[in-house]
């Protein structure tokens, strides 16, 4: 009696620690938390879509919860915009408290896993455009592919190459 309760007590701690190990992992900081820069010359924009001269990302992961991102973009004009977007580090609905979105837009970020995001937009609650972002092995690239309608409601599609700062 003794070895079998001995052997469901290693069983319960190896379990138990494999929980932890799970657990611990999903609970590490996204390697998308961090400063990226959009490389222009290695990206491939689209000109209906407006492409900024400039562009910098400043992703954090807050105490709430909440995944942070302050997008700075400077367009052929020389003029710099800048919005803050918060969302579930789950993923979920992100929320725009400065109304830098276009108006009628909403997007949901879908988190695939660490470094892998999928991001939907909305018009006036019909998709419009979708965004995957991937993060390379190193963490020193993520690649963001856009696909949808442009303004003029063409099919579309450009890579950004952004670079960790």
């Amino acid at each position: 009696m003794k070895e079998r309760t001995g052997r469901s007590l290693a069983l319960t701690i190896v379990a138990l620690g494999l929980t932890l190990s799970a657990v611990s992992a999903a609970m590490a900081a996204d390697p998308i938390i961090g400063t990226w820069k959009l490389d222009v010359s290695k990206s491939k924009l689209v000109p209906s879509l407006s492409p900024p001269r400039a562009q910098t990302e400043v992703y954090r992961e807050l105490a709430s919860g909440q995944m942070e991102l302050e997008l700075t973009q400077v367009n052929n004009e020389g003029v710099s915009t800048s919005v803050i977007l918060s969302w579930p580090a789950g993923g979920g609905l992100v929320q725009d408290p400065r109304g830098g979105l276009p108006h009628g837009i909403t997007a949901i970020e879908t988190l695939l896993k660490p470094g892998e995001w999928y991001v939907t937009f909305l018009r006036n609650g019909k998709q419009v455009m979708t965004m995957h972002k991937a993060i390379s092995p190193d963490r020193q690239t993520m690649l963001q592919t856009v696909k949808g309608l442009d303004p003029q409601g063409r099919t579309v599609q450009q890579l950004q190459v952004l670079r960790r700062q």
